[in-house]
């Protein structure tokens, strides 16, 4: 179990620093008024990795439990993850 720990703790560590980075850059970007259009970029690519980094948890999991032979928790964090890609379906529809 301390891989899994120390794999999400990676995930969710990189996720949160590099979304915060590019919101902060952008934010500094869209006050300052220095090419909207980078500004924009940074902000959507920070949320979008803000947005992922749950779904990359989850996903990391399911590979470390198939290493783990643990077909129970695979099944259960397929559900997870099945459920994550419904709602963002119907996000879209």
């Amino acid at each position: 179990m301390n891989r899994l720990e120390h794999a999400i703790g990676v995930v969710l560590r990189v996720g949160t620093v590099a979304s915060s980075s590019l919101l902060a850059a952008g934010l500094v970007l869209a006050l300052a008024g220095y090419r909207d259009a980078v500004a924009r970029a940074l902000l959507e690519v920070g949320l979008v990795i803000l947005l992922a980094t749950p779904a990359t948890r989850v996903v990391v999991s399911v590979v470390e439990y198939v290493r783990e032979r643990d077909w129970t928790f695979v099944v259960l964090t397929l559900v997870v993850l099945l459920a994550l890609g419904a709602s963002v379906a119907a996000a879209y529809l």
